[in-house]
């Protein structure tokens, strides 16, 4: 994959993606119809990106370009994203300061989030099928939608607790000796006599 094709992609993305939507979006250009990479691959960056501090649309650009393209993927990723959407925020910023928000716009703005909510949730639905593999899985996502939805929990709070804990569940096992032993150190040789 070349910077170039990133960059472009990302473009795209980038001014035609909005709101909280817009990891649909990249959902959509990336996994379902350039097939660039695996749904498993794009959850990975996706739960990274949504672990780390800062802007998850932003955080998610520097971790999928790093993966098509490494370190100048990402760096590429994250300038085409944000000076697109940069740019148009302030043409945007200096129109309401002059203008103010025109009732036919914000009727416009809610028909857009409408749409915006749709396409979240047939990703989310798309994305839920490989990252609910699991029992473990299930629980932790049910889990977490009941603390920060009914109960409304702290949400970084509640983010630390049930990473921690989905983390302790999904450790890996201890490796263990073909023989049952505890391994090369202190067991037996691979003679099956003392140790020499």
């Amino acid at each position: 994959m070349s910077v170039a094709q990133v960059v472009r992609v990302f473009a795209l993305t980038g001014i035609l993606s909005i709101g909280g939507g817009r990891a649909a979006f990249f959902y959509e250009a990336l996994v379902a119809r350039r097939r660039w990479m695996r749904v498993d691959e794009f959850l990975q960056d996706f739960t990274l990106a949504q672990l780390l501090p800062g802007a998850t649309f932003s955080n998610l650009s520097i971790t999928l370009g790093h993966r098509l393209a490494g370190v100048a993927g990402a760096l590429g990723g994250l300038a085409a994203v944000v000076v697109p959407g940069g740019v148009v925020l302030v043409l945007l910023a200096a129109l309401y300061g002059t203008r103010g928000l025109m009732p036919e716009v914000a009727t416009l703005m809610r028909g857009m989030s409408a749409s915006v909510v749709g396409l979240v949730a047939v990703t989310t639905l798309r994305m839920a099928r490989p990252a609910l593999a699991s029992a473990r899985a299930i629980a932790i996502a049910a889990a977490t939608f009941t603390a920060v939805g009914p109960l409304k929990l702290n949400t970084p709070a509640v983010i630390v607790v049930m990473t921690a804990f989905g983390l302790w569940l999904n450790r890996p096992e201890p490796a263990r000796h073909p023989r049952g032993g505890p391994g090369p150190q202190g067991g037996p040789s691979p003679q099956g006599g003392p140790g020499q």
